[in-house]
């Protein structure tokens, strides 16, 4: 699969700045206002425009300089419309503007926006004036499509790396900075690779596709439910390494190979995130394409069902996990959810409902009040009321959240661990006019007790990060029983960046190897077989 033409994901290689926070002083600079024709229209075309009273374009030929006027009204307008009346916090179409402009610094550097009483004014970092418009409604969804089109139309005219760039490229660069400006986990998925993923296709064992650019592969995409998929690697990532190797430095078919070859089962990928810019690497097993959702081992003769994503027909499978072993004489069950990173959040909820009787678990959401959406559980529990300790890590994000947040919200089960990654949201996937797709969150949500799980993420009532040993174990449940065990879990939805730190400060990560694993599980198994400490831990979650 070769893209040497295809445009090499200018975003990527915006400098950390581009990043920063935009809200700064903006040096005052005195301005001749007046109408400026930021279209760039020859003299004999001229008469093929018409402009309206605020100074831009509003119909005539469609097509300049090979940028379809009319295609990129309908993509935007739909993109504005859907983030401002979908986005899980409330984002105004001046926003949107703002943000979709910093994208197009890949192409052109910094570009900033600033407002006056009556105008709007579209400058580079040197505070060259690229566009002045009059100012309308700030609800206007046309009117800032328009300013954003003009602007991009002046660009293309006095910019080569903007002439040089088609249609979908500019659409790629701008709506996935826009989305990952606002959403982390969003994704921005081009109408080539969006009917590869419906048709399950991928460029790779690993299930992705990639375009090669000069600092590497940039995922393009990514198959549900593939290897990758259940990595950290996401839409827009920059993979530098494989297996220490270079990307840059090998051909086409030398990458093919590495990626599809039976020679090595482990893949060792170094990549560079979107937003982030910080180098990660990941380990990721070649040639499993369907993941098991979970699997179940006995661990002191107690049922351990590791669950390891939330997939479509998830619920199920975790159903017939447990009626493997409900004929069995048990103290109580362990549900693991380490490494649990991706899924759906419908599919955690409809789990969670396996093991809790009828109640509200759940209320999800967004900017709209009238919108928010509540579930509750529909059947009884299938494990009659067994004890359930639940394990997290920093691994466990997303849906997975949501499933121990539901059981912590009900006391329906003892949590322990490390605080997991801090994803509260749902998100929902949109189509776009040009055949791509975007996703993004679209719900908060809050437990039975109003606890998000947003930037916060799941804190365990246990700590196990400084339990280093069996007497550590021993230790903790004398202090339990003599009701000397202190909670330090958050009491509100406090989601400063000082209380966040504090909270992954009072309970750091561990390090997920095999020793530290298995002295969780020993945690868990002597609070499962303890009834006394059992019921004195959900007592004090419940307070």
């Amino acid at each position: 699969m070769k893209y040497n033409k295809i445009f090499l994901g200018l975003s990527l290689l915006l400098p950390s700045s581009v990043f920063a926070n935009t809200k700064q002083t903006i040096k005052p600079i005195q301005y001749k206002f007046g109408p400026v024709d930021v279209i760039p229209i020859s003299k004999e075309n001229a008469d093929k425009y018409t402009y309206n009273e605020n100074e831009y374009w509003v119909k005539g030929t469609d097509i300049v300089d090979n940028f379809s006027i009319e295609d990129a009204k309908k993509y935007y307008n739909t993109l504005y419309k859907t983030l401002h009346e979908n986005f899980v916090k409330p984002v105004s179409y001046k926003d949107i503007t703002n943000k979709i402009l910093e994208g197009l610094s890949g192409f052109v550097e910094q570009l900033k926006m600033n407002t006056t009483e009556n105008r709007i004014l579209i400058y580079d970092k040197n505070y060259k004036l690229i566009g002045n418009f009059k100012k309308t409604g700030d609800e206007d969804v046309n009117n800032w499509v328009n300013i954003l089109l003009n602007t991009i139309l002046s660009l293309r005219k006095n910019n080569k790396k903007m002439a040089d760039a088609n249609q979908e490229q500019i659409y790629y660069t701008t709506t996935l900075y826009l989305l990952k400006s606002l959403d982390e986990n969003a994704n921005y998925t081009d109408p080539i690779n969006t009917q590869k993923k419906k048709e399950a296709l991928a460029s790779t064992s690993l299930g992705f596709t990639y375009r090669k650019t000069t600092f590497g592969l940039q995922v393009l995409s990514i198959l549900n439910d593939s290897p990758i998929y259940f990595s950290d690697v996401k839409t827009g990532d920059l993979i530098t390494h494989i297996n220490n190797i270079p990307t840059r430095s090998l051909t086409d078919e030398q990458i093919e190979y590495l990626l599809t070859s039976t020679d090595t089962d482990i893949m060792y990928l170094t990549y560079i995130p979107y937003i982030s810019n910080i180098p990660a690497r990941v380990f990721i097993r070649k040639n499993k394409i369907s993941i098991p959702s979970t699997n179940v081992e006995i661990v002191d003769d107690i049922p351990v069902i590791t669950i390891n994503n939330f997939k479509k027909g998830s619920s199920r499978e975790l159903k017939k996990s447990f009626d493997t072993i409900k004929n069995k004489k048990m103290p109580g069950l362990i549900l693991d959810l380490r490494g649990n990173i991706n899924g759906l959040a419908d599919e955690a909820i409809e789990s969670a409902n396996l093991f809790i009787n009828s109640r509200e678990i759940l209320r999800a959401s967004n900017s709209k009040e009238d919108e928010t959406q509540t579930y509750t559980t529909k059947s009884g529990d299938i494990s009659n009321n067994l004890p359930i300790v639940i394990i997290i890590d920093n691994t466990t994000k997303g849906p997975a959240e949501i499933f121990a947040s539901i059981f912590e919200g009900v006391n329906r089960a003892v949590v322990i661990g490390t605080p997991s990654f801090g994803i509260g949201t749902i998100s929902k996937t949109f189509d776009l006019p040009n055949g791509g797709e975007i996703e993004f969150a679209t719900y908060d949500t809050l437990n039975a007790k109003n606890i998000s799980t947003n930037k916060t993420g799941v804190v365990p009532l246990i700590c196990t990060s400084s339990i280093f040993s069996e007497k550590d174990i021993t230790t903790l449940k004398t202090n339990i029983i003599k009701n000397r065990f202190v909670d330090n879990r958050p009491t509100n939805n406090n989601n400063s960046a000082e209380t966040i730190n504090n909270i992954r400060n009072s309970c750091r990560a561990i390090y997920p190897n095999k020793d530290t694993q298995n002295l969780t599980l020993k945690i868990a198994t002597n609070i499962v077989r303890d009834n006394v400490v059992y019921n004195k831990l959900l007592n004090k979650q419940n307070q």
